[in-house]
């Protein structure tokens, strides 16, 4: 009788080599998501904070509005009564004060200290000089403005 056969380990250090490449491969592939989301949102916010930028610029050449008050903005006559719930206009008309057919594209921004908040856009469909629209369609906004210190109109894109 001698000493027993030495086990042979070869299989168990080429399952654990096999083993190590899988997980740093796994690791990789995360690693890649991860860095793909965190360019993502960088890329995001960069165009959020250029895109509030152009409507404070926006902004700044609007007319200055009450909730619900009545204004002109290049002939399109916002009549009263309307106004602003949970990031919506509720109850707008507007009237074409121009001479010929039109339709308008209203923009209200929504202020806080001096910067636009977020705004809302409202268009009204083709107007016949004196025709007025009661119920322009609006595309509300997606942050809250109900703390706004200012609203501010515009026509135009």
């Amino acid at each position: 009788m001698g000493t027993p056969p030495k086990k042979d380990n070869t299989l168990w250090w080429i399952l654990g080599i096999i083993g190590g490449v899988v997980l740093l491969c796994c690791c990789g592939i995360a690693g890649f998501f991860v860095f793909i989301a965190n360019e993502a949102n960088d890329q995001y916010t960069d165009f959020s904070s250029s895109a509030n930028a152009s409507d404070s610029a926006d902004a700044a050449n609007a007319l200055v509005v009450s909730e619900g008050g009545s204004v002109v903005v290049d002939s399109a006559s916002i009549q009263s009564g309307w106004s602003e719930f949970d990031g919506d206009i509720t109850g707008l008309t507007v009237r074409n004060d121009k001479s010929s057919s039109d339709f308008f594209h209203l923009t209200f921004y929504f202020m806080k200290d001096g910067n636009v908040i977020d705004d809302v856009t409202c268009t009204t469909t083709v107007l016949d000089a004196g025709a007025t629209d009661y119920s322009p369609s609006c595309i509300g906004a997606f942050s809250d403005v109900s703390d706004a210190d200012e609203i501010r109109v515009a026509e135009g894109y």
